[in-house]
C-alpha cells in the first residue's frame, strides 16, 4: 500500500487539522482514517473519514493525477452557482488546498446509501423519488436549445468508439436519419454525468434529503435525460415507472418521444471523447444497457393519454 506522506492519515489528519482551526471550524486535533483507494483506478481519489465530531471527509487527488480534486472542486462551484437553490444537493467544501503535490478539499459528512441487500434496497427507494424529482426541476428550470452541430459532433465522436453490431450501433443508426430530418430541436440541459449508488449520500435535513458527489464528469451544457437514464440503472426502475419519468421530461422540454434517443446519443457521445482511465468495454456495456433501458421504456404500453400527461406533468413541476 501507498504510504507517501500525501496520502498517509497522520500527514493529512495534522494538516487539515492545523488548517481547520485557523478558520475557527474545530477546536480539537483531527483524526482520520484512511476509507478507499479508488480500487486500483489511477486517477481515482483518496478518502479520509473522521472518527468522531464534526464528521468530515477528506478527499486527496492521486499523486499521478494531483488536479483532479481541485478540477471536481471548480466543476461543483460552477453547478451550485448555475443552479441555485436546486444546487443544495452538492456539498460546499470547508477547506481547499494542496498536501505536498495533490489538491485536497474538506467537506461535511454525509452517510452513504445502507450496503445490506434489504436496507440498501429501501434506501434506494427513499432516494428514488427525491433524485428524479430533482432531475425533472433541473430539466424544467434549464432546459434550452442549442446548437444541433454540438449532436453531431457527439455522434462523430461515439461511432468510432462503439461496436458496430450494438444496441448502441443501431440506435445510432436510426437516430442519425431523425438528425437529418430537419425536425429535430436540439436542446441542453446541466448533466452530473455520473447518478449512481455511490454518489448519491443522504442529505443534511428532510429539506435538502439526499446528496450528490462527484461532479469532475459534469457539464453546465450538458444533454437531457442521461442523468435519468443513468438514475433509472441505480434506482432499477421498471420499463413502465421509467416511462412514466421519460414523459414528464418530455412535457418540461417540449420535444417529441423520437427526441429522446438523440439526447440520450448526444450524451454518449460527449463521454466517449472524455473516457480518461474508463475501459472501453466498460463504456460499451454501460451504453448499451442505457439505450436497451430506454427502448424497453419507449415501448412500454401506458393508459395516459396527451391531456393526461401534461396535467400531471404540470403538478409535479409546481
Amino acid at each position: 500500500m501507498d504510504t507517501a506522506p500525501e496520502v498517509d492519515a497522520a500527514h493529512v489528519s495534522r494538516l487539515v487539522g492545523e488548517r481547520l482551526a485557523a478558520k475557527g471550524i474545530v477546536a480539537a486535533p483531527v483524526s482520520l482514517e484512511r476509507h478507499s483507494v479508488g480500487g486500483g483506478v489511477r486517477d481515482s481519489k483518496v478518502v479520509f473519514v473522521s472518527r468522531g465530531a464534526p464528521g468530515l471527509v477528506v478527499v486527496v487527488s492521486p499523486r499521478q493525477f494531483p488536479g483532479v480534486v481541485a478540477e471536481e472542486c471548480h466543476k461543483a462551484a460552477e453547478m451550485r452557482s448555475l443552479l441555485g437553490d436546486l444546487g443544495a444537493p452538492i456539498l460546499e467544501p470547508m477547506d481547499t488546498g494542496r498536501i505536498d503535490s495533490s489538491t485536497y478539499a474538506v467537506l461535511p459528512y454525509r452517510k452513504p446509501l445502507s450496503r445490506r441487500r434489504i436496507l440498501g434496497r429501501l434506501d434506494l427507494l427513499r432516494m428514488q423519488r427525491h433524485v428524479c424529482d430533482w432531475l425533472l426541476r433541473v430539466a424544467q428550470r434549464h432546459g434550452a436549445q442549442t446548437d444541433i452541430a454540438r449532436y453531431r459532433s457527439s455522434f462523430s465522436a461515439l461511432a468510432p468508439v462503439i461496436s458496430p453490431d450494438s444496441p448502441t450501433a443501431g440506435c445510432l443508426r436510426s437516430a442519425e436519419s431523425h438528425l437529418r430530418s430537419g425536425r429535430f430541436v436540439a436542446r441542453s440541459t446541466p448533466m452530473h454525468g455520473d447518478i449512481w449508488k455511490a454518489n448519491v449520500l443522504r442529505g443534511a435535513s428532510a429539506s435538502v434529503p439526499f446528496t450528490l458527489i462527484d461532479w469532475r464528469g459534469s457539464a453546465k451544457d450538458g444533454f437531457p435525460i442521461y442523468d435519468l437514464m443513468r438514475a433509472a440503472q441505480t434506482f432499477r426502475l421498471s420499463p413502465r415507472a421509467l416511462q412514466a419519468q421519460l414523459q414528464f421530461h418530455q412535457a418540461a422540454l417540449g420535444c417529441q418521444p423520437q427526441d429522446l434517443s438523440l439526447y440520450l446519443l448526444g450524451a454518449l457521445g460527449y463521454y466517449a471523447g472524455r473516457l480518461g482511465e474508463m475501459p472501453p468495454d466498460v463504456f460499451q456495456a454501460m451504453a448499451d444497457e442505457c439505450v436497451t433501458r430506454l427502448s424497453a421504456a419507449l415501448e412500454a404500453t401506458t393508459s395516459s393519454g396527451p391531456a393526461r400527461l401534461a396535467s400531471d406533468a404540470h403538478g409535479r413541476l409546481a
